[in-house]
């Protein structure tokens, strides 16, 4: 399984971060996305916040290059894959491999479309 994180820029100028997530092997058309303001594979970073976006298409976990619809451009930030993940309707827990680091979130929903992001630390 894998996960992307895209720099969108709108054509407005502005731009976020999308947070894409395989769920599971399953080859299903769209995949579970979040936006951000923060990169969520920074070093340091602790927590944040993330609003649930629509399912995205699957081909945004590789793709780069202008959004249809006039919607703006999206480049990849970093590509990694999933390690573990528990995806339940108010938790998504998972620990994830970006460029050769191990990163560790739980994630809750606050709202119908927030979800607040703790990092975790592992335990071996």
């Amino acid at each position: 399984m894998r996960t992307t994180v895209l720099k969108h820029t709108l054509p407005d100028g502005s731009w976020h971060v999308d947070w894409l997530i395989e769920v599971d092997e399953t080859p299903r058309p769209r995949v579970p996305t979040f936006r951000l303001s923060d990169r969520p594979d920074q070093a340091g970073l602790t927590a944040f916040a993330a609003e649930r976006l629509p399912d995205h298409r699957r081909l945004y976990l590789d793709y780069e290059g202008p959004v249809s619809g006039g919607r703006g451009h999206v480049e990849q930030l970093s590509t990694g894959h999933v390690v573990s993940i528990a995806l339940a309707e108010d938790v998504l827990r998972l620990e994830v491999m970006v460029q050769g680091l191990l990163w560790s979130w739980q994630g809750t929903r606050v709202d119908e479309a927030l979800w607040r992001f703790l990092r975790i630390d592992r335990a071996d």
